[in-house]
């Protein structure tokens, strides 16, 4: 693992853009794959402003969805996918037929997890994987003791992530399960970069980088890949330093 303390925020997130934005130089058709929720914002902030101003263009890049909330879709505010689009697809300008989104209200869940599967196989691999880390160690919603041979999935949410999930919605929301890419997607990617901000996330962050690997705490078995970058402003770093 990389590790980079930035700090604050605003730095932290514009470090990780920086490090997509070359990704994406290098490779204009690669394949992103970028978490929802707060952490990310400021990095697609920073996205935007960089096309906006001409140094990256998304064009030929498709975007994958990490997770999703089940019984969420595009049109539910706080949704993972309301989320890329508002903050980021949107900004950018990235059009639909660029984006393979798991469905949160699909009828056939396992059928939108197969497809994803598909679409991966069919890319060859991430080329870029932005993370977030949850309060209980989880990836997308790969909870506590989750396989770490699984592939795409629909998951019962663990209850922190159930009692954090109140935040991203306006109204209330009774979610109990997520789909998500599974954590040999996430080992097979190219590139990981992992954002955490904000003393909430010292202790996980200190468990991330330094705890013995178990899928008790699944944030661990980016210890295990070849091409991690961990972004942290000063605040998250706390126990680490």
């Amino acid at each position: 693992m990389k590790t980079h303390i930035a700090s604050n925020y605003q730095e932290m997130s514009q470090q990780a853009a920086e490090l997509i934005i070359r990704q994406v130089k290098q490779k204009p058709n690669s394949l992103l794959c970028f978490a929802a929720g707060n952490t990310p914002l400021g990095t697609f902030s920073s996205l935007v402003e960089a096309v906006h101003e001409g140094r990256i263009n998304f064009d030929q890049c498709k975007f994958i969805s990490l997770d999703e909330w089940v019984g969420l879709g595009a049109s539910d505010e706080g949704s993972c996918r309301q989320t890329l689009d508002h903050y980021l697809f949107e900004r950018c300008g990235i059009k639909e037929h660029q984006i393979h989104f798991f469905n949160g209200t699909s009828d056939d869940l396992d059928s939108e997890c197969q497809a994803m599967d598909d679409f991966i196989r069919s890319h060859g691999t991430i080329d870029l994987l932005l993370l977030g880390v949850g309060m209980n160690g989880h990836l997308g919603f790969n909870e506590p003791y989750a396989d770490f041979e699984g592939v795409s999935h629909v998951a019962e949410l663990d209850s922190i992530t159930k009692q954090v999930s109140v935040k991203y919605f306006p109204g209330q929301q009774d979610v109990q399960k997520g789909i998500t890419l599974g954590i040999k997607h996430l080992m097979q990617a190219e590139m990981v970069i992992l954002i955490a901000d904000g003393d909430k996330k010292a202790d996980i962050i200190k468990t991330a980088l330094q705890h013995e690997i178990t899928n008790e705490v699944p944030v661990t078995v980016l210890q295990r890949h070849p091409n991690v970058y961990v972004y942290m402003d000063e605040a998250a770093a706390a126990f680490i330093r």
